[in-house]
C-alpha cells in the first residue's frame, strides 16, 4: 500500500497528536486481501487521530509486524478477547488487536497475489502499529462512499460466546462477570 505521491517509511507510530495528524491521510490500495469490500486501485481517506483499537468490524490501516509495510485489515478481536491461535486460545493484551482479511486464500491466489497475510500468520498486533481508521473511499468515483463495518453482523458479545459471525474470536472465557 502506498500513500498519495509519497512512500511512508516503516517507522513506529508517532505518539504525539501533531505527528499522528500529519498523516498519512490518504492511501492507495495495492493488494487484494480486503476484497470485495476494498479492491486494488481504491483510494481511501484515513483518520490518523485514532489512539486505540476501534470497534470490531472496523477497517484499519496499520504497519505489519516485522516489515513495517502499510497494510489494511478488519478488526476481528480487541483487547481482552480470546482468539484461537496455534491450536489453543490466546487472550489479547490491553494494547493488542486481532486483524483479519476479508478475502480468502483462494480468492487472493486467483487474483495472482498468493496467500493472504493477517493475524492468523503474524499473531496479535500492538496499538503502536495502528496508523488509523479507514473511513472513506474517494476513488474510483463509481465506488465512492463510507467504509463501514460491511460484512460484520456481530456485536460486543457476552462472556464465553463467539463474537459476531467470525467464530475465530471469543469474549473473555474466564469466570462470571
Amino acid at each position: 500500500m502506498t500513500t498519495g505521491s509519497r512512500r511512508v517509511p516503516g517507522v513506529a507510530r508517532a505518539t504525539g497528536v501533531r505527528e499522528r495528524i500529519a498523516g498519512p491521510w490518504r492511501v492507495a490500495v495495492a493488494e487484494v486481501s480486503m476484497t470485495p469490500a476494498i479492491e486494488p486501485g481504491d483510494w481511501l481517506l484515513v483518520d490518523p487521530s485514532v489512539a486505540r483499537w476501534p470497534r470490531r468490524g472496523t477497517v484499519v490501516v496499520f504497519r505489519e509486524p516485522g516489515s513495517g509495510e502499510l497494510a489494511i485489515k478488519r478488526v476481528a478481536g480487541r483487547p481482552g478477547d480470546w482468539v484461537p491461535f496455534a491450536g489453543g486460545f490466546l487472550q489479547l493484551a490491553e494494547d493488542e488487536a486481532w486483524l483479519l482479511s476479508d478475502a480468502t486464500d483462494e480468492a487472493a491466489a486467483a487474483a495472482g497475489f498468493g496467500r493472504v497475510v493477517d493475524s492468523q500468520a503474524y499473531g496479535p498486533v500492538s496499538v503502536d502499529a495502528l496508523v488509523g481508521r479507514a473511513w472513506l473511499r474517494y476513488w474510483p468515483l463509481r465506488r465512492l462512499g463510507r467504509i463501514g463495518r460491511t460484512g460484520w453482523t456481530g456485536g460486543a458479545g457476552k462472556r464465553g460466546e463467539p463474537l459476531g459471525e467470525w467464530p475465530l474470536v471469543e469474549a473473555d472465557r474466564g469466570g462470571e462477570g
